[in-house]
């Protein structure tokens, strides 16, 4: 993924590429109280196939996506809303399994338990763990 410092304004979306890979460009958006963090299908304008809201910081948000290796983690870190579905799957997710567990909609690994009192993701995973047991 090559990453753009400085960001990249997109009139388009009235936001900032932050990067790029071979298949997509990251871009984050204002969105009212929230940042998000959208993958924009190269040659695509009019929709975006994946989103992660953030806290309102733009610094927050890049050092995210700085940290990020979308070709072995499904997902960026620090987020707290998936906005989209499906999940994004990244192509060699095998690289890297401790990054691509399962998470609830709130962006916790669903095994360390989510910061959202009573996350139904949370509360369902717990239910399957006791159920197996």
């Amino acid at each position: 993924m090559k990453l753009h410092e400085p960001p990249i304004h997109d009139a388009h979306w009235e936001g900032y590429e932050l990067a790029a890979d071979t298949t997509h460009r990251y871009l984050w958006i204002w969105m009212g109280s929230n940042i998000r963090l959208i993958a924009l299908p190269h040659g695509e304008d009019g929709y975006y196939e994946h989103g992660w809201c953030y806290p309102r910081d733009p610094e927050l948000v890049a050092g995210h996506v700085a940290a990020w290796d979308p070709d072995t983690q499904d997902e960026p870190a620090g987020w707290h809303k998936r906005p989209t579905h499906p999940i994004r799957r990244a192509p060699q997710r095998d690289a890297d399994p401790e990054c691509n567990r399962p998470r609830c909609v709130h962006g916790c690994y669903l095994a360390e338990g989510c910061r959202t009192i009573n996350c139904r993701d949370e509360l369902e995973y717990g239910r399957r763990a006791q159920d197996e047991t």
